[in-house]
């Protein structure tokens, strides 16, 4: 391999241009088919404002079906029609199965007057009817309620999906992230709150839609390939490594869905690279480098770990990792200084500033993100606080349900077990469906360049390696003692140190394979699978021939059959 004067670990303008470059490519096809902005933002509160909608159709009218637009809660609502405005016949319940989400049901009568009856809580804003030709049939609000049920026409879509529905966890992070904005209750409390709030901030600013409650998480998705392109700048010192980092990062099927749908995943994920990125920048401090630029990339590593603790529990597990690789790097900086060098004078207030680093700040920034919690009442005290903590625990330890795309830790890697996230209402032979799982070659491969690392550090002795080793087990090991079902996305932490470990790995053969470019045709294979399983990663409609073509591995795909 070439040595250390043949590098550059600092950005370059070329750097800033191809990292940018990146960004805004896989940022454009992200935002195709992401979401709508037009969802109904005006809803009807059975509890709040009593229980019964009244519609004037105008005229006496065969219906055919109904569409309507759920709120923050689901309910259960009985059905009623009438030609006279009087006496109203109950001939259908209607029953949501999920907030913030469109859906029909036949309603094959003919009549003039709609009613509505809540019978428990829930929260509906906007009702569509249809005649027997397939035509929006208009009315007029008989009460005050039934005005915000047909208030926002234009809000209905030409077709159901995901566009313009919630799908998958949706149905928690984002009702979360509105429940927030609104000071209601908090429906999804197992995890701390900072990546709900983090989603909320569009909703403040735009109200409740798709494209709102999944921007922010398009938006990490984004900035993760900065992250991993600086990283690996930093850990090879070329700029075809950096780049290489972040175009299998861009064509991973995993970060694509997983940072496309509004859950807290592309939160913590980003945050961990973050702090690992700022310990890394210290570890390469040389002992003569300024304490505060050792104490600055200290301090960054720090904030960001309690930024990815207090929007998962699971960001704790890569603190045992921080906490190696520190302790680590100063065992080795001190057996190789003279004793009146200055890194030794450096020590105390170093590890001094690292209680403040990795305790106290993780502790207030999670502390700081229950705010919310505490402003819901007036009465809301510490001891609610840790009461929730503990109901927290008790959850996550003894859940115990069933799930058809569970999966054990040990079958991650081999990407075998995807999570069947969405399908839609499609036409006959059809299928529109999101599925997350990972790009096949470079999850394979990176199994390998995982292996590869480990040959680094046993013979070679390579200190980069050693860290990317470490980051990847304090992330992934924990999950070996966790008995609650798990699912493939768990892994997606552990994608982005992955795929450093396969760059370094083709890196390696790059300059091996003096005549053949291993890293421009396994990289061009990489794009191809991407391109290939975008319909499935993005929900596109595709024939069923095609979804058939792939199922790569036999079962992968059960649900299309």
């Amino acid at each position: 391999m070439s040595n250390r004067r043949e590098k550059n670990y600092s950005l370059t303008m070329r750097d800033l241009g191809l990292m940018i470059c990146i960004m805004i490519v896989y940022g454009i096809i992200s935002f195709i088919n992401l979401a709508s902005f037009k969802n109904p933002q005006t809803f009807w509160n059975v509890q709040e404002q009593g229980n019964r909608a009244v519609i004037d159709l105008n005229q006496v009218i065969s219906i055919s079906k109904m569409r309507c637009f759920t709120g923050a809660r689901v309910g259960n609502y009985t059905i009623l029609i009438s030609n006279d405005g009087e006496n109203f016949e109950a001939v259908a319940t209607l029953e949501e199965p999920k907030v913030f989400a469109w859906s029909e049901m036949d309603l094959p009568y003919t009549f003039r007057y709609l009613a509505i009856e809540g019978r428990e809580e829930g929260i509906i804003g906007e009702i569509v009817l249809y005649d027997t030709d397939g035509n929006i049939v208009s009315g007029v609000a008989v009460n005050a309620i039934a005005q915000v049920l047909i208030d926002e026409a234009d809000t209905n879509p030409k077709e159901i999906s995901y566009l313009n529905s919630t799908y998958f966890d949706e149905i928690y992070h984002a009702r979360t992230a509105y429940e927030y904005v609104h000071g209601m209750d908090i429906y999804e409390w197992t995890h701390p709150p900072l990546g709900e709030l983090i989603i909320s901030i569009p909703i403040r600013l735009w109200g409740m839609n798709t494209l709102s409650y999944r921007l922010m998480g398009n938006i990490a998705g984004i900035l993760m390939l900065a992250v991993i392109y600086i990283f690996a700048k930093r850990l090879f010192g070329k700029t075809r490594e950096a780049f290489l980092a972040a175009l299998f990062l861009a064509v991973d099927g995993m970060h694509f869905v997983q940072t496309r749908i509004a859950t807290v995943d592309s939160f913590i994920v980003l945050f961990v690279l973050l702090s690992l990125l700022f310990m890394y920048q210290y570890v390469q401090c040389g002992n003569k480098e300024s304490l505060g630029k050792k104490l600055v990339n200290l301090c960054f590593s720090g904030i960001f770990l309690g930024a990815a603790m207090a929007t998962k529990w699971s960001g704790m597990y890569i603190a045992l990792g921080l906490a190696v690789i520190f302790f680590a790097n100063l065992y080795n900086r001190l057996k190789t200084v003279s004793y009146h060098n200055q890194f030794k004078e450096q020590v105390p207030i170093i590890i001094g500033s690292c209680v403040g680093f990795f305790i106290v700040i993780p502790i207030v920034i999670y502390l700081v993100s229950y705010i919310p919690f505490f402003l819901r009442t007036e009465n809301t005290s510490i001891k609610d606080f840790v009461a929730l903590q503990l109901r927290m625990y008790r959850y996550h330890s003894q859940l115990n349900v069933t799930h058809p795309f569970t999966s054990p830790w040990y079958l991650w890697p081999l990407d075998i077990k995807p999570v069947w996230y969405y399908q839609g209402a499609v036409k006959e032979g059809f299928i529109a469906s999101i599925v997350a799982f990972g790009n096949p070659i470079i999850w394979w491969s990176s199994i390998v360049g995982m292996l590869y690392a480990v040959k680094e550090v046993s013979v070679e002795r390579d200190k980069r390696y050693a860290f990317l080793i470490i980051a990847i087990l304090s992330v992934y090991l924990p999950y070996v003692s966790v008995s609650r079902i798990m699912f493939l996305y768990h892994y997606f932490p552990v994608v982005p140190l992955m795929i450093l470990t396969l760059v370094g790995l083709l890196s390696e053969l790059e300059e091996k394979a003096k005549k053949f470019s291993v890293i421009k045709w396994f990289s061009g294979i990489a794009i191809l699978i991407f391109t290939f399983f975008y319909p499935v990663y993005a929900g596109v409609t595709i024939p069923r021939w095609y979804a058939a073509m792939t199922q790569w591995i036999p079962g992968w795909w059960h649900f299309f059959n």
